[in-house]
């Protein structure tokens, strides 16, 4: 499975803060665009001491006012006038509220209010210039260069809001001309000893699509600056993540864990990451100590069963899988049938083993990798034919790697081992499976062990009886191994194999080199008296 599906498996279930720290990482998670954090921290931090209500106020407007609940965000906006007159961003909260009801004349009072609380305060120009961009950036694209065009001119071109709303403006069509004005925004407040959290994450977010390098350079830049920023610490961990750094997004996940204002969402997705890391111990201490606090959370027995899965400890891993199965509410992916497949079929409980794969295939019609697993329970099962039907139907689709090809070939190996000899089933059994490693061979045509394979499909064709062709298979086996003297030693099961067949077949054809193939044979397997015998008949 791929990390990053693992990485999207644990999304779900309800946000809830672990603990409750500043309001400021509320505003932090709503610039970055988590509008749904934002709100939980904003709501949990509005009567703290330290927090300052008509900020938090005008960031819970402003994200009602995003999910087009425009009377509980002129509510919030409301709420952040009487908490302080003198912020002028709720009143421009106010004025894009009006504006989009289509009540342009009262919206520009709105935005007058607002500029006049500080009439040097060219955020709050670019702020106006925002409110009629959130509206309808077309119909209003004259104000917004007004107000940005004012802004900068004010500013002498060191406002940063403004780089920031023209960088926002370009983020999907030019990312790389955004990442740009975000540079810009960081270099204007990092002159007046600001830490532009917001610029830093959108710079990385944006510029991530074309140079990840440089974006992650970015956050841990920012994580140097800010290093107690929720923010800045879940960003760097998320993109350490996408580029596949996984053992540094653990690490820088575990740091970030530590800051107050995470979620549960958060532990869930570190839960995943240790798995990830191979931190299995770890994981089901994160996984446990999640359901300690909700025992519902069927994300985490999902966990707990790779955990135990790669453990291999497969009666804890089917006990977690249970529970899994057994959750009123679980939305189930195709992986957690194969690891709860896995664990019943490693011990022997084969009929439920194949009854959870069939589950699997029947409701994900469209994951054809599952045929394979099935295949390999029946035939672990031993049932040969239902295990080569399986494996046909997926192959004969058009799927399949060499590996999935010689495995079919080995099932109608199997399946024609356990047919009685002399019968024509058991030679069309043995014919399907030559077809495939005719096919293996076709992609590689050096591979000693498929010869092997072959010879032995062909002696359970032949009764087990060796002739010409079965001969020539075992002898170009030989001449591949011995390619490399190493062999002699790795792959002493397959010179037993040729020796014993050879040493058979050129009994009746050629003494002198059945008794060679049968000397090589007797230096590995001395104790063989049928060998011993054969080659005492014959003679000198």
């Amino acid at each position: 499975m791929k990390l990053k599906l693992l990485f999207a498996m644990l999304l779900g279930g309800a946000l809830s803060a672990a603990a409750q720290g500043g309001y400021q990482d509320g505003v932090d998670n709503y610039n970055a665009g988590r509008l749904d954090v934002a709100k939980i921290i904003l709501e949990n931090t509005i009567n703290d001491p330290q927090t300052n209500k008509s900020v938090s106020y005008y960031y819970l407007g402003a994200i009602d006012f995003q999910g087009n609940d425009l009377n509980a965000a002129k509510a919030n906006f409301d709420k952040g006038v009487a908490a302080d007159p003198a912020n002028g961003m709720n009143y421009i909260g106010l004025g894009e509220v009006a504006l989009k009801q289509g009540q342009k004349g009262a919206a520009e009072d709105f935005f007058k209010q607002g500029m006049q609380t500080d009439k040097k305060n060219t955020a709050l120009m670019a702020a106006v210039a925002r409110a009629y961009y959130n509206v309808d950036p077309v119909a209003y694209d004259k104000e917004i260069n007004k107000y940005l065009d004012k802004a900068l001119k004010d500013s002498k071109n060191t406002e940063s809001a403004v780089f920031m709303l023209q960088g926002d403006m370009k983020a999907m069509d030019d990312p790389g001309n955004a990442a740009s004005l975000y540079e810009l925004a960081i270099e204007a407040d990092k002159n007046k000893n600001i830490v532009n959290r917001e610029a830093y994450v959108k710079y990385a977010n944006t510029y991530f699509r074309v140079a990840p390098k440089f974006a992650i350079q970015k956050l841990e830049e920012l994580n140097q600056l800010e290093p107690n920023s929720a923010l800045a610490q879940r960003e760097l961990a998320e993109k350490y993540y996408d580029n596949s750094q996984f053992g540094s997004a653990c690490l820088q996940y575990g740091k970030y864990l530590e800051n107050p204002n995470h979620f549960q969402k958060d532990e869930q997705r570190y839960a995943g990451l240790l798995y990830s890391a191979k931190d299995y111990d770890k994981s089901l201490e994160v996984a446990n100590s999640v359901l300690s606090k909700d025992p519902t959370n069927f994300y985490m027995y999902r966990v707990i069963m790779m955990d135990y899965a790669a453990k291999e400890d497969w009666p804890a891993a089917e006990a977690a899988g249970a529970k899994l199965f057994g959750h009123p509410d679980a939305e189930y992916i195709p992986n957690d049938y194969i690891l709860y497949g896995d664990a019943l079929a490693e011990q022997g409980k084969y009929e439920e083993a194949v009854k959870t794969f069939e589950k699997a295939i029947e409701l994900n019609p469209d994951k054809p990798e599952l045929l394979p697993k099935l295949s390999l329970v029946h035939d672990r099962a031993g049932n040969s034919e239902k295990a080569v039907e399986v494996m046909k139907q997926y192959l004969d689709a058009g799927n399949g790697s060499l590996n999935d090809i010689i495995n079919m070939g080995r099932r109608y190996a199997s399946l024609a081992r356990k047919l009685e000899k002399g019968t024509p089933e058991r030679v069309a059994a043995a014919d399907e499976g030559i077809k495939y490693y005719d096919k293996a061979l076709e992609r590689v045509s050096d591979n000693a062990v498929l010869y092997r394979l072959k010879g032995e499909i062909l002696l359970a064709r032949n009764d087990d009886n060796p002739n010409a062709e079965i001969a020539a298979l075992y002898e170009k086996m030989l001449e591949l191994l011995n390619a490399d003297p190493a062999n002699r030693e790795s792959q002493i099961a397959s010179y037993r194999a040729a020796d014993y067949v050879l040493g058979i077949y050129y009994s009746d054809v050629d003494k002198a080199k059945a008794k060679q193939y049968l000397e090589d044979y007797l230096k590995i397997d001395p104790e063989n008296e049928g060998i011993k015998k054969l080659y005492e008949t014959l003679g000198d």
